[in-house]
């Protein structure tokens, strides 16, 4: 009787160290597969992944340039031409400066919003009024290819007077906009539509500066590219958006706080990122086309802002 009764608490002891085991593993492995952990993990990931640069691995053209000194840290990849993405808002914004004032009203309509691309970045805009600088930050923040069309569509109807399509429209801007670019010296920056969604789109790493550099003096620029969300009330009520820059929020394993903007593009498997990087008083462009992934652009970043500005 008494073996038998061994028996027994050696078969449920069994159980029970085999149930707890089975217990702790699924336990370790929910920690493991936690948001908490995954965030901890990423975090120190970014860490030890951004501690030496390599370019062309890392990204096809980069460049890091001290703004006070006006001269180029690094440099590399100049010569190539990759797809621009939605950093050709950048390009729209600038030639729109020319033709409309930041009070000026834009309107936005059913047949223009019909035009705009499935699988575009939006910014959920709604059929009324805004102002001109309302739409460029739209095109800013969460890279709206609603806002882009939407202000191809009004300075296009500004030149050609009423009575024309929304297409006809949009195209009449982005013809002159190519003129723009020639006229201006973007000679290797080709668009074809206001918001970017074209892979044939393209262009270099001079461009990019050049505009980056010239946006970001503008004082409504500069209000919200830095913000990790931004808000704006208009007549159809409230928007609010977040940016596409992960660099600027606190939650990403990317953040960084002296990142002060500014904007990102993304097509197909070509990641871009413009940065601004403000340290000690001092002022850096940071800019990175082409990279393979989108976790490759930002530790591209990292990794030159740790091997060469934070390194001087």
């Amino acid at each position: 009787m008494k073996k038998h009764k061994h028996k027994i608490f050696l078969i449920l002891g069994v159980i029970l160290l085999v149930f707890c085991l089975g217990v702790l593993k699924l336990r370790g492995y929910r920690i493991l597969q936690s948001r908490t952990f995954r965030k901890f993990y990423d975090r120190i990931d970014f860490k030890i992944d951004t501690k030496e640069l390599k370019i062309p691995e890392d990204a096809l053209s980069f460049s890091v340039y001290d703004i006070d000194k006006e001269e180029y840290l690094f440099y590399e990849g100049g010569g190539q031409l990759p797809t621009v993405a939605s950093l050709s808002k950048l390009f729209a914004i600038d030639y729109a400066l020319t033709k409309v004032k930041l009070e000026d009203r834009i309107e936005v309509n059913q047949e223009l919003l019909d035009l705009v691309p499935q699988g575009s970045s939006m910014a959920h805009l709604k059929p009324g009024k805004y102002t001109a600088e309302q739409i460029m930050q739209a095109m800013l923040v969460p890279s709206g290819n609603d806002a882009a069309f939407a202000l191809a569509y009004n300075i296009g109807k500004k030149d050609l007077g009423d009575g024309y399509s929304a297409k006809k429209y949009v195209n009449h801007f982005v013809k002159n906009l190519s003129k723009y670019l020639a006229d201006e010296g973007y000679n290797k920056t080709h668009l074809f539509d206001p918001s970017g969604f074209s892979t044939q789109a393209d262009t270099n790493l001079k461009d990019i500066n050049r505009v980056a550099l010239k946006l970001i003096d503008y004082d409504f620029v500069k209000k919200c590219m830095g913000k990790s969300y931004f808000t704006i009330q208009t007549p159809q009520g409230e928007f609010t958006w977040k940016n596409t820059n992960e660099f600027l929020d606190p939650k990403s394993a990317f953040y960084n706080k002296d990142v002060k903007g500014i904007k990102t593009g993304t097509m197909a498997s070509s990641y871009n990122i413009v940065v601004l990087y403000e340290k000690n008083g001092k002022k850096y462009l940071i800019t990175c086309l082409a990279s393979h992934t989108n976790e490759d652009r930002y530790k591209a970043v990292q990794a030159a802002i740790n091997t060469i500005i934070n390194k001087k």
